[in-house]
């Protein structure tokens, strides 16, 4: 992700506006698995981490957050 003139803050706006796939009235923020986000030359490197092991959810998850910015 292209992260020249955004900040930190942004992207966690964002991200807690996206819901989480099997429930949606919760965002992936709320749901405590957006670990961190960092802003890396350029890149926006937002670190994911699934409630459980083989998540089904996650690529969901994933694109979600991608299509966030």
């Amino acid at each position: 992700m292209n992260a020249v003139g955004i900040t930190t803050e942004q992207v966690w706006g964002w991200l807690g506006e996206v819901a989480d796939p099997e429930i949606p009235v919760i965002s992936v923020v709320d749901l405590g698995i957006v670990r961190d986000v960092a802003l890396e030359g350029d890149a926006c490197v937002v670190t994911i981490t699934p409630t459980y092991s083989g998540c089904p959810a996650m690529d969901a998850i994933r694109d979600d957050v991608k299509t966030a910015f």
